[in-house]
């Protein structure tokens, strides 16, 4: 059976479960995903393999990610003397800004 932890904030983390009790609990795995919107690693020798996610997430991260690639297209058209390594740097480390903003604002 599949067992999901939560953290103290009430967020759900994603559910471990190793190879043969994805395979043995297949099923349930797909029902839990799909209707429960639930997160689910599955682990090889407690090494995480595979995350397998609601295909709404999925869809999501393919749009979002698609954004991120058109507006670094347009800052490489903007700026076409700067090197295209420095462009990304400079953009990894925005990104990062971010998220540590809003990690720091986490309760």
């Amino acid at each position: 059976m599949l067992q999901a932890t939560t953290s103290s904030g009430g967020y759900m983390m994603p559910t471990k479960i190793g190879a043969r009790g994805a395979r043995n609990n297949f099923a349930d795995l797909l029902g839990r995903v799909h209707y429960g919107k639930e997160e689910v690693i599955i682990e090889r020798s407690g090494k995480p393999m595979v995350a397998v996610i609601p295909i709404d997430l999925y869809e999501q991260m393919i749009v979002e990610r698609e954004t991120r690639f058109q507006v670094l297209d347009r800052l490489r058209q903007r700026l076409p003397d700067v090197p295209e390594d420095e462009v990304a740097q400079d953009v990894a480390a925005a990104i990062a800004a971010v998220r540590n903003v809003h990690v720091a604002r986490r309760p």
